[in-house]
């Protein structure tokens, strides 16, 4: 197992002293001293290995369980904080420096698409029962793998309570993870934002936050630019949320949006140039007490949506594209063109549509047909040109239109629980395979033409969260086999030509929970 040491700055000498997978820091509270130079760390490749403390186990997460439960509702969330409450505002920390060994094959990027996952509580023995063993540690394990040899690549061990809250850069020399905050047997704060630079073979802290939920608004997460150069992230301020970049060596820490409204789930066009994003500003030009305008209020509970916004990195312009009010996070589809679900921010809610907007024209389209039902899990291809979703109707269809709402197909075969349909194109967009997703599997692995005509309908095992390779070459997914006509209860990575034929467990070998992260690395050119 690769454990993390600790790595601290003091004066101008790097100081090396052992830790499991917790890193230590000087001070406890984030500072904003200029950023060390990257370039003195190589030297420092030693790590430690120790067996880690129940101390640094954040007890107050659940772990989940392994084996697929139906649910009719995505997870509660945590509670809102209310608005006029001051919130100690996230500043850089760049701090807890820790060096790691990296694997020489992942060292400084990769040089072809693997698919990233954790094994939470991976056993290597030390239990008198395999049948129904015991964790010895709380640990997670980050592995890639190679999809055409099966090679495991063991990366890092973190914390169980990191769960699947890893995000890659697009070409896999950089990745940052979330640690739930916990308080070390030595008295060191843990926890926040950390970056892992796989060239140098450093992590550190970015950001010391309590949660990536800005407020308790949920499904937001860390975004990569598409280059990998930049990150992008929602964090609150005193009395509101705003947009944040970062470089990928931690410097230039920069607040992008910088307004008293509420500034929600940035996402990066393809080229890089822009950042969508979610707001209130129109409702709220402010949320700060006392000032004019202000919708601040002493009971006052967070918005749940706003207009879309497009900010230009370049000019610095931002432009507001709708009227109507969004409430979940925009996804680009092309450099002009943003599609979103409205009417998800109540998961009781038993209406949903789905849209297309031209960012440069102003032009917003309702793609989904019918009213009065949910329409969910919206998967566009390549360019956005088609869409396939699930129309919780009676009966319940699996739908296929054009960017301009047209009809291409639809099919009432298959019977997804609520919030458990999930799809994925082909890089080229001449396949669509779907399957289930939050452990609800009912079907295997089905991949259809453009068409929606059938090409594959496996019946085991079953299949969720369909994914296929930057280069088109591979189709992964999660599945979990049967024994005597049960299920075994865990969820694999298997790996399946584009078609879907010829699909292999890859992750058998592993004795922990597996949990799916995605591609990593680009496809090679040439």
């Amino acid at each position: 197992m690769i454990r993390l040491g600790i790595l601290t700055l003091a004066g101008c000498a790097l100081i090396l002293t052992g830790c499991n997978f917790e890193m230590q820091s000087p001070t406890e509270t984030p500072t904003l001293p200029p950023p060390p130079t990257l370039t003195v760390t190589p030297a420092a490749t030693a790590t430690v290995t120790l067996t880690p403390t129940p101390e640094a186990t954040h007890t107050a997460t659940a772990r989940p369980s392994a084996t697929p439960r139906p649910s009719a509702t995505p997870p509660p969330t945590a509670p809102l904080t209310p608005t006029a409450t001051p919130y100690a505002a996230a500043g850089l920390a760049y701090d807890q420096w820790t060096p790691v060994d990296i694997p020489s094959e992942v060292r400084g990027g990769l040089d072809r698409p693997y698919f990233a996952v954790v094994s939470l509580n991976e056993r290597t023995g030390g239990t008198s029962n395999p049948d129904t063993p015991v964790p010895d540690t709380e640990v997670e394990t980050l592995f890639l793998v190679n999809p055409s040899s099966g090679q495991l690549i063991e990366v890092l061990d973190l914390p169980v309570t990191t769960d699947d809250r890893v995000y890659w850069a697009p070409d896999g020399s950089k990745l940052v993870y979330f640690v739930e905050p916990t308080l070390l047997a030595d008295g060191t704060r843990a926890g926040g934002l950390y970056l892992l630079d796989l060239t140098l073979g450093i992590s550190l802290r970015l950001v010391n936050i309590p949660s990536l939920a800005p407020r308790g608004i949920p499904n937001h997460q860390p975004v990569w630019s598409p280059d990998g150069t930049q990150l992008a992230l929602a964090l609150p301020t005193a009395y509101d949320v705003d947009i944040f970049t970062i470089s990928a060596d931690g410097s230039n820490f920069t607040n992008v949006t910088q307004h008293g409204a509420y500034d929600l789930w940035p996402a990066w066009s393809p080229d890089g140039r822009m950042l969508a994003f979610v707001s209130d500003r129109s409702q709220c030009p402010t949320w700060v007490p006392d000032e004019p305008g202000s919708c601040s209020a002493l009971d006052a509970a967070p918005p749940t949506g706003g207009n879309l916004f497009v900010l230009n990195l370049e000019t610095g312009s931002v432009q507001q594209v709708t009227e109507m009010i969004v409430d979940g996070p925009p996804v680009w589809v092309s450099n002009l063109q943003v599609t979103f679900t409205t009417g998800l921010s109540d998961p009781f809610s038993a209406e949903s549509a789905i849209w297309i907007t031209n960012v440069r024209a102003g032009t917003v389209r309702k793609v989904s047909d019918a009213a009065g039902v949910l329409n969910l899990g919206a998967a566009w291809a390549p360019g956005g040109q088609q869409v396939i979703y699930h129309e919780v109707a009676d009966p319940p269809l699996i739908v296929m239109r054009d960017a301009n709402g047209g009809l291409i197909g639809s099919t009432d075969r298959f019977l997804f629980p609520r919030f458990g349909f999930a799809a994925a194109w082909s890089p080229g967009g001449e396949w669509v395979a779907f399957g289930g997703r939050n452990g609800q599997c009912p079907y295997g692995l089905v991949v259809a033409r453009s068409t929606l005509e059938l090409v594959t309908a496996a019946t085991t095992p079953g299949a969720c969260d369909p994914r296929y390779s930057p280069d088109g070459l591979w189709l992964a997914y999660a599945g979990f086999q049967t024994r005597a006509g049960a299920a075994d209860g865990r969820l694999d990575l298997f790996i399946a030509n584009p078609s879907g034929y010829n699909s292999r467990n890859l992750t058998s070998r592993l004795r922990g929970e597996i949990r799916l992260l995605g591609w990593v690395g680009k496809a090679v050119s040439g």
